[in-house]
């Protein structure tokens, strides 16, 4: 989940002596003296200031601190000089910033190099070029991240991916090394580039693959349709999987939601299902259309506490159910507590992961990122769901190895098979259907699951 917030950070520090010309005496002298206009004049005061800021403020780091960067610099040099192979500064240096953000012991507080945090920004923002596949909502107890589902004429299918593959390495990161979160981001890129993923298969040896990624301008982390007749004959059951919350999720969830309103809908299911989280403000606006006015989360500071309300309500007036999973993390659980909280739907599927803090973005200046996390959330009940998850209404595990779009009207991966059906959207449209049909109500259903 993010926020985003641009404050300012810290310059790059640069390598001496490996950029810039080499002056004599004589030609500083003219330079400097060349200097005429009061413009120039202030920028060599400013430098000048900024160099006495940083030496006092060394010289104060060396008071209170003199072990830890006698330290620094130490092993600075000495791992440099004597390490096996080449390493620069600049490398070194980065290592160094991400020990400062491993420090705070939090998997979720961690540093972005430039590359990793432009790709970070243009998931965020739902802009990106895509191999093509859905993976899990978090890592295997190995490291590895599964490959849940791969879109027809994608990358990833040209390239011979399988669903049910384990990613061990993507580029030259290991799996081991990166979070979820970071992992999809450097799978995705820039559009028609590639991006090399090492793939375990049961059975076979490991193989690197070349993946191509789509080009797309916008990722549609919202996807919707009707649910064929197969499922509910002679109902009209809106179907809206959401990928996760991008800034542009809010918008796309609105229009599609609308469009199948106007369409006859009679119910909606709404699949937060490996749904790992994002954009608070888009869950806020979709939360809007499910929830009326009112507290959708408070968050716990370190001095202070925020509330985030819904303020321009207009929830649907059919009956709806959610689906979670155990790859349902963050701003899923933010959405779906709120409306169990409210009861106003059905949650149904398995517990959920238990992600009950929230991260705030920065960009530095220099084109990192760093990303913080900043306190707790706490659902409208008061509860907080960190390092506990949400258990559902309605418990029902799932046999099928894939989920997403299956069984919706003109979607990839329509099911037809008894022993392939989607228990859980099935328990979901079960209910619904007694709740449409009049014999219970949304009110009723959970009150007996809770007698």
């Amino acid at each position: 989940m993010n926020e985003h917030d641009n404050e300012p950070g810290f310059g790059r520090i640069e390598e001496p002596g490996l950029s810039g010309a080499q002056h004599t005496g004589a030609q500083y002298a003219s330079a400097r003296y060349s200097c005429g206009n009061d413009g120039k004049k202030s920028l060599v005061r400013l430098f000048l200031a900024f160099c006495v800021l940083v030496t006092l403020g060394v010289s104060l780091l060396f008071t209170f601190y003199p072990r830890q960067l006698a330290d620094f610099f130490q092993v600075l040099y000495l791992v440099r000089k004597d390490f096996r192979e080449p390493l620069s500064i600049s490398h070194m240096l980065d290592g160094a910033i991400t020990g400062l953000a491993d420090s705070a012991g939090d998997k979720y507080t961690y540093y972005l190099t430039p590359d990793r945090n432009r790709r970070a920004s243009m998931a965020a923002r739902g802009e990106t070029g895509a191999i093509g596949v859905t993976v899990g909502g978090e890592k295997e107890a190995d490291g590895t991240l599964i490959i849940r589902e791969i879109k027809p004429d994608s990358g990833a299918a040209a390239a011979g991916l399988h669903i049910g593959d384990a990613i061990l390495r993507v580029g030259d990161m290991d799996m081991t090394e990166l979070t979820v979160d970071e992992a999809v981001a450097m799978i995705r890129g820039e559009p028609d580039t590639f991006v090399r993923l090492l793939i375990a298969r049961e059975g076979e040896e490991d193989r690197e693959y070349s993946v191509k990624r789509s080009t797309t301008i916008a990722v549609e982390t919202v996807q919707a349709g009707f649910l064929k007749d197969d499922y509910l004959p002679g109902y009209q059951i809106a179907y809206i999987f959401i990928d996760y919350f991008a800034s542009n999720s809010g918008g796309m969830f609105e229009e599609l939601l609308d469009e199948m309103l106007e369409g006859g809908a009679q119910a909606l299911i709404i699949d937060l299902r490996y749904n790992g989280g994002g954009d608070v403000a888009a869950t806020v606006q979709i939360a809007g259309r499910l929830l009326p006015n009112g507290e959708l989360m408070r968050l716990g500071l370190r001095n202070d506490e925020q509330i985030f309300r819904i303020q321009r309500g207009n929830p649907i007036d059919i009956p709806y159910a959610i689906l979670v999973n155990g790859g349902s993390a963050s701003a899923s659980e933010i959405l779906a507590g709120a409306v169990q909280d409210g009861e106003s739907g059905l949650l149904i599927g398995t517990r959920t992961y238990g992600k009950g803090s929230v991260q705030s973005l920065y960009d530095l200046p220099t084109g990192s990122g760093l990303r913080v996390t900043e306190g707790r959330y706490y659902l409208p009940s008061g509860r907080c769901i960190d390092g506990e998850g949400i258990i559902p209404d309605f418990i029902v595990e799932n046999p099928i190895y894939g989920e997403g779009l299956a069984g919706v009207s003109g979607a990839p991966g329509d099911v037809s098979d008894e022993e392939d059906r989607d228990v859980q959207l099935q328990t979901a449209l079960d209910l619904l259907k007694e709740v449409i049909d009049g014999t219970e109500t949304i009110a009723s259903l959970l009150a007996r699951q809770k007698a």
